[in-house]
Formats: structure tokens, C-alpha cells, sequence
């Protein structure tokens, strides 16, 4: 009876530590998605770096905008703008796994939600298999956010697939 109380209070423990953050795609300095101005995707159809002067803090990540506009939109409506499952790749999400993304060439805008995946390739799978993914990934996503809370769901890094040539963080794409 002893092991079972015990076993009960390390699990209790384990849950409170395990929701007590978000688990947001960032950099090691704590930029999340790399740096990238999220509502540029929404207004400018392209992946587009932002500034630390325009910033916010949002989930326990610094994001940062190419203005000031761009900042105090998405302090306003974070969860209109910020990428699906916490900028993870949502065809790895649908899976149960979790991945990097391409920022530039990876990223999607599905009924006015931003989706990021790991290359323009796994990209064009997402689109097609769309009414798969989405319900599998939402049904998934819960699950894999405790799991990388937890220390036990592995991201699965680019920098494991050199051949794929994309590095993090992303440097910014060319005008």
C-alpha cells in the first residue's frame, strides 16, 4: 500500500509539473518559431523575419514583427495568429510524433488557421491529405504537448537530416 501512495503522489506531482508551461518551437535563446513574424504570412503571403523591437511574450516565448502593427495585432488575437500545435509540424502531430518545420518553404494557411510543417514536400502531403490530418492531429496534439512537457516525445530535429538542408534557426529567405 506504501509503493502505491507513492507511486500516486510522484504521478500527482508529475502532472502539476508537466502543465505548468507550454512547449512552443523556439530557438535556444527562447525565440519562438525562429524568429518569424507570424501575422506576415496572413498579410504578406510570405515567411518574413521579425525584430526584437517589435516583440511579445506569448506561451513563455519571445515572438517578434517586422512592426509595430504586426506586434499589438498578435498581443491582441494571439490565438488567431500563432501556428497550429504550437509551431510543431502538423503532419507529424497527425501522426503522434512531433517535428521541426521549414518556416519558409513548409508553412500553410487552412480556413484562416496557420499550419507549419517540416518541408515544402511533407507541405504538399498535409494539403492533400487534409481531411485526414486535421482531425488526427487535433486528436493528437493534446497527448504530444503533455509528452514533450513530460520529457518523454522526442522532436524530431533537421539538423538529424543534413541532406534535407535546412537549418536552425532558419536565416531569412530573400526579398
Amino acid at each position: 500500500m506504501k509503493g502505491f501512495l507513492v507511486a500516486v503522489l510522484l504521478i500527482a506531482s508529475m502532472a502539476r509539473a508537466v502543465t505548468a508551461a507550454e512547449i512552443v518551437n523556439t530557438t535556444a535563446a527562447g525565440i519562438a518559431v525562429d524568429g518569424f513574424d507570424m501575422l506576415a504570412y496572413f498579410e504578406l503571403g510570405r515567411a518574413v523575419k521579425g525584430s526584437a523591437d517589435h516583440s511579445v511574450i506569448y506561451k513563455g516565448a519571445q515572438w517578434l514583427f517586422t512592426s509595430p502593427d504586426h506586434r499589438n495585432a498578435f498581443a491582441d488575437y494571439p490565438a488567431r495568429y500563432a501556428p497550429k500545435y504550437n509551431g510543431f509540424c502538423a503532419v507529424a502531430v497527425s501522426e503522434g510524433a512531433a517535428a521541426e518545420v521549414d518556416f519558409i518553404n513548409g508553412w500553410t494557411i487552412v480556413d484562416g488557421a496557420l499550419f507549419l510543417n517540416w518541408s515544402a514536400d511533407v507541405k504538399r502531403v498535409f494539403l492533400t491529405e487534409l481531411s485526414e490530418r486535421l482531425p488526427a492531429a487535433q486528436r493528437n496534439w493534446p497527448d504530444v504537448h503533455f509528452d514533450m512537457r513530460a520529457g518523454i516525445r522526442q522532436v524530431a530535429r533537421h539538423a538529424d537530416f543534413p541532406e534535407e538542408g535546412i537549418v536552425h534557426p532558419q536565416p531569412a529567405p530573400p526579398p
